[in-house]
Order: C-alpha cells, then structure tokens, then sequence
C-alpha cells in the first residue's frame, strides 16, 4: 500500500514463505509448507527466522512495512528486542480491521502468479489467465484460499493475532484502521496518521 512512497519497502511475510515454498532446494520451504498448506500459522520461530534473514542483509538506512509480520505476542516481543538491539526506530503499528465476510471474499477473489509466487490483491482488478507484471506467469486463484483453510486462517487470527493488538496498543504507536474501505482510501489515513 506505501510502495513507493519515500524508500518504503514493502516485505508481506506470505508471500515471501509462499517463494521458499516454490523452491525444491529451500530447507525453510519444506518446513512451512505442511502448516501453510492447512491454512496453519507457521511456528513462531520459523517465522522469526525468516525475518531475520530478510531485514538484516537491508541497509540500515531502508524504511520498511512489515505486513504479516508479527502474527503472536511472542514474534512481537523478539521483533521489538531485535528493533532495541538493531537501534532501530518503530514509526508505529497499524490494524486494519476487516469485516469476516469482507475479508472472506477479497481472498476468494485474489489471484498469484504461480512461477514467482507475487500474490495480487482484489483491488489490482486482474482476471484470472492475466499475465504477471514481473516475470509474465499466468495469474491463478491462490490455492490456500479454499473455504476450509480460510476458516482455519480466521480461527489462528482470532486465538494468536488477536492478543498481539492488545500487546502493541499498551505499547508502540498504535492505529486501527477501517480495511473495509478502498485500499487508497486507507493509504491517504496511513499517511496521515504517521506522518509519512
């Protein structure tokens, strides 16, 4: 949603698993696949790892959105750890709070490319059979966004990212936004709201 916007990188932590999920070679794939592939939290320190090995090769200097990243109060705590120890600065945290249903059907209506594993959003407005902007793969229905596993995403939302808003509004910087609305909409609240 900030791509873009001043140096901001952007790093969604599914997307980033569902690309070591597409490599044979990748130890860490095989490791998350069996949790993905049942619409699964991966545990804690798979995730934490993988993090680590994204944002420490990242200059200093980089201005990053996390999305996906931290899912449970314990990914939380080592994130903020690593920020203290890192001496790096948290501009804040944002919720984007969704109605079920709402959510349910942005995820039924998004689509990946299945050679690099780049999700596309409802709001892109791509068909399905489109070609992908970044290596021209043919745009499918995510496989994981099935009504079973997307139930299964919503129960782990409920039991271990629910407690994580709680953690982070008596903490750090603290936003909770209306995602029911139109991606550009929030992004012009984001921007606002942090002063980007």
């Amino acid at each position: 949603m900030l791509q873009g916007k001043d140096r901001f990188i952007p790093i969604s932590t599914g997307e980033e698993i569902r690309k070591t999920m597409s490599d044979p070679t990748s130890e860490f794939g095989q490791q998350a696949a069996p949790y993905m592939d049942r619409g699964d939290y991966i545990p804690d320190e798979l995730a934490l790892s993988l993090f680590h090995s994204i944002l420490e090769p990242l200059d200093p200097q980089s201005r990053v959105v996390l999305d996906g990243f931290p899912r449970t109060v314990p990914q939380g705590e080592q994130f903020v750890k690593w920020l203290e120890r890192q001496h790096h600065q948290l501009l804040g945290c944002a919720f984007l709070d969704i109605d079920t249903e709402v959510a349910a059907q942005r995820m039924r209506d998004r689509l990946v490319c299945p050679d690099c594993r780049k999700t596309f959003p409802t709001v892109a407005g791509l068909p399905a059979g489109e070609r992908c902007a970044d290596c021209g793969g043919c745009l499918i229905p995510r496989e994981d966004d099935d009504p079973v596993r997307m139930r299964q995403r919503i129960l782990r939302h409920r039991e271990q990212t629910l407690p994580l808003r709680q953690w982070f509004r008596d903490r750090h910087g603290w936003v909770e936004l209306d995602a029911n609305r139109e991606t550009a909409d929030l992004r012009m609240e984001l921007v606002d709201r942090f002063n980007l």
